[in-house]
């Protein structure tokens, strides 16, 4: 009987693992994308030779299950509550609160020697020179903005007892900094500048995601045209505070920490986008295609969550904004996710402004730069990655 029972057991057992699979496959969740951990869901998995052979090939049909689950969000996000809301532990999901509630990536302990950094730095400044050469040549200047990520302007406020690794950041940039110099490359560090206008009453920098908020990059766009003016000698348009009305949406903002806390950071702070009272007209294409003239992605109702997204509607591999100003000169920016929210101010001071990121648009920005002149080009990077060469760290 014992042997009969487990027998049974061991069927049973077997069937369930067939049949969740299959429930999962023909009756699972049509949604394509997993909302808080902002990715796509894993695809059903394609045998091949060889990953049957690397067993790859059934470790993507875990993957695939895990992202399949009945009631995958909902459960993580109930995993979070406990661990976040009733247990408060130090870290969840990679996030730590700090000081004034600001949310920050988890860093995990333990130093290294920093001596390879000159030799990144070096390898990276001499691939920049090239384009700095190339831009040169036909007249026009190139400009490297660096930005300190959320973490790293807050530094300050990370737990005294976690690890805030800005010892790391700190050294990358110095040594950026000083191969930009010894070659000649326009670097404007713009974390001087934002922290000496940074006051409890008005942050540059969002508490609950990596980016600066419309305040910070409407400061960074004013220093930056200020330099480039300045060395073109030439009078542009550039925005004012007066020009602008900054609108804080009604909408609840869901940073990109806080997303990964599935938005149950207690704390709160509004998206801010700037609306030009003259607005300077202008097209649009992503991508080569036609688009609306819009500079801000904007919910349809005043409850649905916002992300950093609003801003140009998030990264796009290329945008070009047309002014139809021939008079002005033409603009290229490449850079991450930090360009949104400038690119809806740059282009008001140039006659096209095209956007690129380098992340998505399959192509040689030497070659891209070598085929449209344009007579400004700025490449906009955060702090950690200065010594990239990886996306926008990859010019060739």
């Amino acid at each position: 009987m014992k042997r009969i029972s487990e027998v049974c057991f061991s069927i049973l057992f077997v069937g369930i693992l067939f049949a969740v699979p299959l429930l999962i496959l023909f009756h699972g969740s049509k949604i394509q994308a997993l909302y808080y951990e902002n990715r796509a869901l894993s695809a059903v998995p394609e045998a091949n030779a060889e990953d049957l052979l690397s067993g790859d090939y059934f470790s993507q049909w875990d993957s695939w299950l895990t992202d399949h689950v009945a009631g995958r969000e909902r459960l993580l996000k109930l995993n979070t509550w406990l661990d976040y809301r009733l247990l408060d532990r130090p870290a969840v999901n990679g996030i730590v609160e700090g000081e004034g509630g600001i949310l920050f990536p988890f860093q995990a302990y333990g130093t290294w020697d920093l001596d390879y950094l000159s030799e990144d730095a070096a390898a990276v400044c001499d691939s920049l020179a090239q384009l700095d050469q190339l831009v040169s040549s036909y007249g026009g200047r190139f400009y490297y903005v660096g930005l300190p990520l959320q973490n790293a302007f807050y530094y300050d406020r990370y737990p005294d007892y976690l690890e805030n690794r800005y010892w790391h950041i700190s050294a990358m940039t110095e040594a950026f900094a000083g191969a930009m110099e010894e070659r000649g490359l326009a670097f404007l560090d713009m974390e001087p500048v934002l922290r000496a206008a940074q006051t409890d009453n008005q942050p540059l920098y969002a508490a609950s995601d990596h980016h600066f908020n419309y305040y910070g990059a409407y400061l960074t766009y004013r220093s930056v045209m200020e330099r480039i003016t300045a060395d073109l000698g030439r009078d542009l348009p550039v925005l004012t505070a007066d020009d602008l009305t900054f609108q804080a949406l009604e909408n609840p903002f869901l940073g990109s920490r806080n997303r990964k806390l599935y938005g149950l950071w207690p704390g709160s702070e509004p998206l801010t986008i700037g609306v030009q009272r003259e607005p300077v007209a202008f097209d649009r294409t992503d991508n080569g295609l036609s688009v609306p003239a819009q500079l801000f992605r904007l919910p349809t109702t005043p409850t649905e969550p916002v992300d950093y997204n609003v801003y140009m509607g998030g990264d796009v591999a290329e945008t070009v904004l047309s002014t139809h100003r021939p008079e002005l000169p033409d603009l290229l920016i490449f850079g991450d996710s930090f360009t949104n929210p400038l690119e809806t101010l740059f282009y008001t001071g140039f006659d096209e402004t095209r956007s690129l990121d380098l992340r998505y648009a399959d192509l040689s920005l030497l070659d891209y730069v070598a085929e449209h002149h344009p007579d400004v080009v700025l490449c906009i990077q955060d702090d950690t990655s200065y010594l990239s060469t990886e996306g926008n760290g990859n010019i060739h």
